[in-house]
């Protein structure tokens, strides 16, 4: 795989797996005596939402520049670096759950029932950010031991990039094994979803550190991006609404301590916390380092206070009433 500039890639890919995500939707729903209907409507109403909300989302962010600077055109734009992929996500779950709704299935029944195919829809979302030139890349990659695929992708040129959205793509597809597995046992209507959306959100947090595109930099802080924040904001709504079903509020503080480490060693690897010289010389040559692994750490705690926060106490079987 190679990086290019082909909006004609990158639209195909996201139709395809648009297309594959609905039939499998449309599939689950068939076999579950339930309304096939509802994933055409989903497929519309998930798609119109997205793009409202990517835009809405990159807008937020981006509000205060474009007045100030006079990038009025940005408001209508649909380019991909003017998009906010998680925003979108936000869209497209909520198109899905309207669309249950409108075709008289519980939101959460039709959300468990979307978690697979969803992540299918979500892993060829990736792969089409190959055709999106550098959107979805991190930094150079110059040590030779690293330049393999899919740690690395190269463009036209023969330049070396962390694939990010390669990795990305890849947990999606991981994700299915969660998304299949949980909900069973009569867990509860909900489960599948709740626990996906913690595995792929708490893994999101830790990919986005790894991006080098400057356009999701917020304007509120400039060493947190734009995603990182909304992937956190989605992530402690279900942490807050787990620990309010199960009526356990410990994992919501840990969680919290968690999103402010994870700030921390952002803030760290951008170099912004002057240590002295003298006694920190090592932490200083290897901050990098120090924070990647550090950050990696806090998102596999983030996602196990997440699973913690939305699975019923000692593990016991909850049935809805």
């Amino acid at each position: 795989m190679m990086l290019t500039d082909s909006p004609a890639f990158a639209a195909g890919m996201m139709l395809l797996g648009l297309a594959a995500g609905m039939i499998w939707y449309g599939f689950r729903l068939k076999k579950n005596h339930l309304a096939a209907a509802a994933a055409p409507a989903a497929a519309v109403l998930g798609a119109l939402l997205a793009l409202i909300c990517a835009k809405a989302g990159y807008l937020l962010h981006d509000l205060g520049a474009s007045l100030l600077e006079g990038y009025f055109d940005e408001v209508t734009e649909l380019r991909p670096d003017l998009l906010s992929f998680a925003a979108g996500c936000g869209g497209f779950i909520a198109g899905t759950a309207l669309a249950a709704r409108l075709c008289g299935i519980r939101p959460a029944r039709a959300l468990d029932l979307f978690a697979a195919p969803g992540c299918v829809f979500l892993c060829l979302a990736r792969i089409a950010e190959a055709g999106m030139d550098t959107i979805g890349v991190g930094n150079d990659m110059e040590a030779e031991w690293m330049q393999f695929f899919p740690l690395v992708i190269r463009n036209d040129g023969g330049d070396a990039y962390l694939s990010v959205f390669v990795l990305e793509a890849l947990t999606a597809l991981l994700c299915l094994i969660p998304a299949l597995r949980a909900g069973r046992d009569g867990e509860g209507e909900g489960q599948a979803f709740r626990r996906t959306a913690v595995w792929l959100l708490g893994a999101q947090i830790f990919w986005e550190m790894l991006l080098s595109y400057p356009y999701t930099r917020s304007f509120v802080t400039s060493f947190v991006s734009l995603e990182q924040v909304l992937c956190a904001v989605f992530l402690l709504a279900i942490v807050t609404a787990g620990c309010i079903r199960n009526r356990r509020w410990g994992p919501l503080p840990v969680f919290l301590a968690l999103l402010g480490c994870s700030a921390f060693f952002q803030f760290f690897r951008d170099n912004k916390i002057e240590l002295p010289e003298e006694g920190w010389e090592w932490a200083l040559d290897h901050a990098g380092t120090i924070a990647l692994a550090a950050f990696a750490l806090v998102s596999a705690a983030l996602v196990v206070t997440g699973l913690k926060a939305v699975s019923p106490e000692n593990g016991k079987k909850r049935k809805e009433n």
